[in-house]
């Protein structure tokens, strides 16, 4: 079986052996729960994840607490001004009511 080694959307590349993070020529530097949730958001990138599936798939959360939903909120935030911000073309997504989105095209 082959083991996938790097995880990619558009010019966002994620080296899962290395942990580095790039956007086009532009290292990322991300948490290790910054790096937890990219790495989920590309598996499934084009879908849209909901906040439920990050608590459960990410932050491990057995039983779902709605003071989990800020942390998840915050974590998206700061992850979304690094991979985002200084380019013009936005790929994570807020979906409103549904969840998140890693796309090149608006939600």
């Amino acid at each position: 079986m082959d083991q996938i080694l790097k995880l990619q959307h558009e010019d966002l590349e994620m080296d899962l052996v290395t942990h580095k993070v790039c956007r086009g020529a532009q290292s990322l530097d991300l948490t290790t729960k910054e790096f937890d949730l990219l790495e989920y958001l590309l598996r499934h990138s084009g879908r849209v994840v909901s906040r439920e599936m990050l608590a459960h798939d990410v932050w491990h959360a057995t039983a779902r607490a709605t003071p989990l939903d800020n942390v998840i909120d915050v974590t998206i935030a700061r992850l979304r001004r690094k991979v985002d911000e200084p380019y013009e073309r936005k790929l994570l997504h807020t979906v409103r009511g549904l969840g998140y989105l890693l796309s090149g095209r608006q939600a």
